[in-house]
């Protein structure tokens, strides 16, 4: 079994990120030790299904609020579980592998800041970022957690095309957003108000 079959055996959703083809942006962003090896492995993990679908509900319930809080902290305890047994794979086939957890960060590499599991996603073109800046795919929408194995394996074949946003002309989670933190506009950068987010 090859390092993706075995990692995808173990994820919902996978991708590799060739990331010499940003290593400029990278570099600029995280530092020289982002790029210390030419690809990484990214895992999404699917989250609970039906307390994903209760989150509207959460606003005006408490323990609604907390599942979701407990499930969000959880399924990050579960993407580190499945991202450390990769990395055990990978190094037992002679290569080397960093997790890079799903705060973004390891005691192996010196990151001027977190790194952004959802970039390494983006690269990977798993799915797209919408207008919630959430790396969303056509397989489960926003609803999964991801993380990141840099390794030096070769794995350039898996390497998947660009997907385009199918977003379009939706507007669900810019009509839906309780604290007014998503507008129309095609590009995340631009749509997304982390400021009003995080206060809200």
């Amino acid at each position: 079994m090859d390092i993706m079959q075995y990692t995808e055996n173990l994820t919902d959703i996978c991708g590799v990120a060739h990331l010499m083809e940003d290593k400029e942006r990278l570099i600029e962003t995280y530092g020289d030790d982002i790029c210390k090896y030419p690809y990484a492995i990214v895992v999404g993990h699917l989250m609970d299904h039906d307390i994903i679908e209760s989150i509207p509900l959460s606003y005006n319930d408490d323990k609604i609020a907390q599942d979701y809080l407990d499930e969000y902290f959880n399924s990050h305890q579960r993407a580190a579980k499945i991202a450390d047994k990769i990395a055990d794979f990978i190094k037992k086939q002679g290569f080397d592998a960093i997790v890079l957890d799903v705060s973004g960060d390891s005691d192996e590499v010196n990151l001027k800041m977190p790194f952004s599991n959802k970039a390494s996603a983006n690269i990977a073109h798993i799915g797209w970022l919408g207008k919630n800046n959430l790396m969303t795919t056509k397989e489960f929408g926003p609803r999964l957690t991801w993380v990141t194995i840099l390794t030096n394996a070769d794995l350039k074949d898996y390497i998947k095309d660009e997907q385009d946003s199918l977003c379009g002309d939706c507007k669900l989670c810019v009509n839906e957003c309780p604290g007014n933190a998503i507008c129309d506009d095609p590009d995340p950068r631009k749509s997304y108000d982390p400021v009003a987010c995080g206060e809200y």
